[in-house]
């Protein structure tokens, strides 16, 4: 669940309106209608206001090194059931065999590069981070934050513009496994 659902969840459980504990925060009750929207991110001094207000605890876990989570990572990248690049990463490296140069097909332009140009790749694959319902899609994944990796490895990278789509480490799909309804006859 991400801050804003938390924060919206806690208030209503304790039957605030959004007027309430802006006033109890000191706070413009826009600011408050933005955060639990997921339009801002508030600011350290501002959420300590709000967690005390709302009885709620801050705290900080660390996150899983960049190696760890990416390293050993392979995808294969399809249009429908053509396999057009494939992808390896060592590391914090990551190198791209093309298997076209399809403009249309291929959505890697470098040869290597690093996972965090690897994560900008994928995020195109993702809704808008800004998505009004960003909130709902993530919770439907089972993903707790905006992750362009845990994204598409649930979704596959699918969209329903076009046939591209990843299949990841051990798994055995299809693009009949993984197409949206209406691309599955085609």
């Amino acid at each position: 669940m991400g801050l804003s659902s938390e924060i919206l969840q806690k208030r209503k459980s304790l039957k605030l309106s959004q007027r309430e504990l802006a006033a109890r925060c000191n706070l413009p009750q826009s600011t408050i209608g933005r955060i639990e929207a997921g339009i801002v991110i508030p600011n350290l001094q501002t959420l300590q206001k709000i967690a005390e207000v709302l009885d709620m605890e801050i705290s900080l876990t660390p996150k899983k090194t960049s190696a760890n989570r990416w390293d050993g990572l392979e995808i294969l990248c399809f249009w429908n059931d053509e396999i057009v690049s494939y992808v390896k990463v060592d590391h914090n490296k990551a190198k791209v065999q093309k298997f076209t140069s399809h403009p249309v097909k291929q959505i890697f332009h470098d040869d290597e590069m690093d996972v965090f140009k690897l994560s900008t790749v994928l995020e195109t694959r993702c809704w808008q981070r800004d998505c009004r319902s960003i909130d709902n899609y993530l919770k439907k994944l089972g993903v707790s934050y905006y992750d362009p990796l845990a994204i598409v490895k649930k979704t596959h990278g699918v969209s329903y513009n076009d046939f591209l789509w990843f299949r990841f480490n051990g798994e055995n799909l299809t693009w009949k496994d993984v197409a949206p309804r209406r691309f599955r006859n085609v």
